[in-house]
């Protein structure tokens, strides 16, 4: 027989065990953000100290405008597993609020806010006066913990507001800047977005041309409006097939042979890397992973592709067994080779797509030396990751092709493989 109250007990008892877990876990974090602005500041470059001028020594990297040894943010995205990207943004806001909002970062080193708060509320400081910290400091410390994150933020701009009103001027009268993106949709590979910051008269011109051509499209159609207006932007891809398609639409003619001539010149070419196995090509539930796209069936291929000039080239054989060259520049049949088999940057837990990455001799490249030049002893390096294995006392190898050990300056050691990122534990 169902007894409510036995059943309620033992759900709170639940529910006060993950409380009290999760308040250790406050104080835990709150400890880590204490140690972790002591290790920023023990890297902290010293004012006393040179600076080097040299490409081929350990060298400094600005965070905020101060200088730090450049491999903080490597070690930092290991410790966390995260990139480095990350782990540099990361760095500077620690240095930050702990410096400029003391009152802040002291509601976060006593787990009575989380350090993701004080990120949130700092990014609405960008850009303010030396003199305006302190009353930030002191206006939003005391909600720091106390209040939703969508209210601390709405009283954190005021308070700058407040303390700098020539900031809120700035902004309002500089220009913004301009610009486009585009990215695939997480869900559906099929479609994807685009996001801009246009000049007004160009973004009112372009809605009624969108407005326009989804008017045209609406004949005959069925589909929502929002589709037809999808649809209408996609036609713009292609300017000349626009005018073709309006001109049609408008008059019921052809469109004039030139006009036509002129929409197949600008079909766009595009070039899409595709990975999958030649021996399920007809299997209609083969996945294909396309190169900044992610995985599709394969049938989805030629959806990505409709409209466009396809160039097929042969498929390369990933093995390299035996291929090798004398010298250190990396001839394009082995760089294929390498990329086909690392698809990202061989750092510790990056998302970098390896296509556009230089490629790095993981036993560094000796003159005179033959044959060091091969998929074996090759791996597609960010920038950064490049400058601290050389300079900063940190240990590459790759013990098979496509395995990789790190060993960090500060004793980890992380193993990258095709299957992921591992650690190793550390030598106390």
């Amino acid at each position: 027989m169902f007894d409510r109250g036995e059943w309620l007990a033992a759900a709170r008892r639940d529910m006060a065990r993950y409380a009290g877990l999760r308040r250790r876990i406050d104080a835990l974090e709150a400890q880590a953000a204490q140690q972790l602005a002591r290790t920023v500041e023990a890297y902290h470059w010293p004012d006393d100290a040179p600076v080097p001028d040299r490409r081929d020594s350990y060298g400094v990297q600005l965070i905020d405008g101060r200088r730090y040894g450049e491999d903080l943010t490597c070690e930092l995205a290991v410790a966390n597993g995260t990139s480095e990207t990350s782990a540099r943004m990361l760095a500077g806001d620690v240095a930050t609020l702990s410096s400029r909002l003391p009152q802040c970062w002291a509601k976060i080193t006593n787990a009575e806010a989380p350090l993701w708060h004080g990120r949130s509320v700092l990014d609405e400081c960008t850009g303010l006066a030396d003199d305006a910290w302190a009353p930030v400091d002191d206006a939003v410390a005391p909600c720091l913990g106390t209040h939703g994150v969508a209210r601390l933020l709405r009283m954190t701009r005021a308070a700058v507001i407040l303390a700098d009103p020539d900031r809120a001027r700035r902004l309002a009268a500089q220009a913004s800047p301009r610009w486009v993106r585009t990215g695939a949709d997480r869900f559906d590979p099929l479609t994807g977005w685009i996001s801009g910051r246009l000049d007004r008269a160009d973004a009112v011109g372009l809605e009624e041309t969108v407005t326009h051509l989804a008017d045209l499209l609406a004949v005959g159609s069925k589909d929502s409006t929002d589709t037809l207006r999808a649809k209408a932007l996609g036609l713009l891809a292609n300017p000349a097939a626009a005018c073709a398609f309006i001109a049609h639409a408008e008059t019921g003619d052809e469109p004039e042979p030139a006009l036509t001539g002129a929409a197949q010149a600008w079909t766009p070419r595009v070039q899409v890397y595709a990975h999958l196995c030649v021996d399920s090509l007809d299997d209609p539930e083969t996945i294909a992973r396309l190169e900044n796209i992610g995985p599709l069936l394969v049938e989805q291929v030629a959806k990505i592709t409709q409209g466009s000039r396809i160039r097929l080239t042969p498929a390369i054989h990933i093995g390299g067994a035996g291929v090798a060259a004398d010298s250190y520049e990396i001839p394009q049949a082995i760089r294929d080779r390498v990329l086909l088999r690392q698809t990202h940057d061989v750092f510790p837990w990056s998302s970098i797509e390896s296509r556009h990455l230089d490629l790095d001799h993981s036993i560094p490249y000796v003159n005179g030396r033959p044959g060091q030049t091969t998929p074996a002893n090759l791996a597609p390096l960010s920038r950064r990751a490049h400058r601290v294995k050389t300079h900063a006392d940190w240990n590459l190898r790759q013990p098979s092709p496509g395995e990789f050990i790190w060993r960090t300056g500060a004793g980890q050691v992380i193993d990258v493989n095709p299957t992921g990122t591992r650690r190793a534990p550390m030598r106390q």
